[in-house]
């Protein structure tokens, strides 16, 4: 997996409400660095990291 899909996936699960350290055990990373991932989106503002999801999910499929 790469840096940039790790962090696309971090800011995916926090932006669907699961806790930092839940994040941090599932891509086996300190909750630290999860959280500054999340926090460099928009983390705690849930509905932030959900615009950053849609916002990059638009932008692969407008250049597919």
């Amino acid at each position: 997996m790469s840096e940039n899909s790790a962090q696309q996936m971090i800011v995916t699960m926090l932006a669907e409400g699961n806790p930092v350290w839940y994040v941090a055990a599932m891509v086996n990373m300190r909750s630290h660095d999860v959280y500054m991932i999340g926090r460099a989106a928009g983390y705690p503002d849930k509905a932030k990291l959900r615009r950053a999801v849609w916002a990059r999910k638009n932008a692969q499929q407008l250049a597919a």
